[in-house]
């Protein structure tokens, strides 16, 4: 068991790539908190299934988008246990051209996205400086933070500015013996991408073929990466990523949003 004994706090984690990394961290003996925003049942039921593994878990409640939440959250969970894993997972995306592109999405993806990333990642490196904690933090991105997808403009500012986001901790943090990395995530069907398939027909078909493995990512293919970057074995890494994309940044991968003829 990679995880005896200790507690991560996985955001967005009821469901989709989240719900996974949960998974697979627990699987490894990792006690989880769930964090969410709105559905409490979906996070409910990914607990009880976490438990069913035989590690403890717990849901907690905020949009890591406000800071109030975020410090609410931090204070209630560490009143009770010692964290030592972050994965910060909680993402939106809308699908516009740039041209239809509006300042409620700018600021919508903005803020989940990359404030809320370093609300929570601010928040919990306070808390490992100060506890002394020598804790991983992982950023779960996509592919798109190296190279643009057609009508996810904003999407791909957001996962680009995250990766310098976790390079300045992995190089500030260092000394505390700190790890901060990224998970560039390739296709993967969740919730965030399901309308990007309703909007371009014949894309789960077309990206098969682009990619070089030929299929879609799973949510267990991004666990696997989170367990490596938030176990021993990945003391040496930090400031780095690890793309789990199937090779399709190099086969032309930002040019997936077309429709055959």
């Amino acid at each position: 068991m990679k995880f005896k004994d200790k507690w991560a706090l996985v955001t967005g984690g009821s469901r989709g790539i989240g719900k996974g990394i949960c998974i697979g961290l627990a699987k490894e003996g990792c006690n989880i908190v769930v964090n969410y925003v709105g559905n409490k049942k979906a996070a409910d039921e990914t607990v009880a299934e976490l438990k069913a593994l035989g590690v403890n878990a717990e849901a907690a409640q905020a949009n890591v988008g406000k800071r109030d939440e975020v410090d609410r959250m931090m204070d209630s969970i560490t009143s009770e246990h010692s964290l030592d894993i972050l994965i910060s997972n909680a993402g939106v995306v809308d699908m516009e051209s740039f041209l239809e592109i509006t300042p409620k999405a700018w600021d919508y993806q903005l803020e989940t996205n990359l404030l809320g990333a370093f609300n929570i990642g601010q928040a919990m490196a306070r808390y490992f400086v100060k506890s002394k904690i020598s804790g991983k933090v992982a950023f779960v991105t996509s592919f798109n933070q190296e190279v643009p997808n057609g009508s996810q403009g904003v999407y791909s500012i957001t996962k680009s500015g995250v990766k310098m986001l976790a390079k300045v901790m992995a190089l500030e943090l260092a000394e505390h013996g700190i790890n901060v990395n990224t998970i560039a995530a390739g296709a993967v069907i969740t919730d965030i991408n399901r309308k990007q398939v309703e909007m371009f027909p014949g894309l789960i078909d077309r990206l098969n073929k682009i990619i070089p493995l030929h299929r879609w990512g799973t949510v267990e293919d991004m666990a696997n990466a989170a367990v490596y970057l938030c176990s021993s074995d990945s003391d040496y890494v930090t400031g780095s990523t690890i793309f789990v994309e199937g090779g399709i940044m190099i086969n032309n991968g930002m040019m997936i949003n077309v429709v055959d003829e």
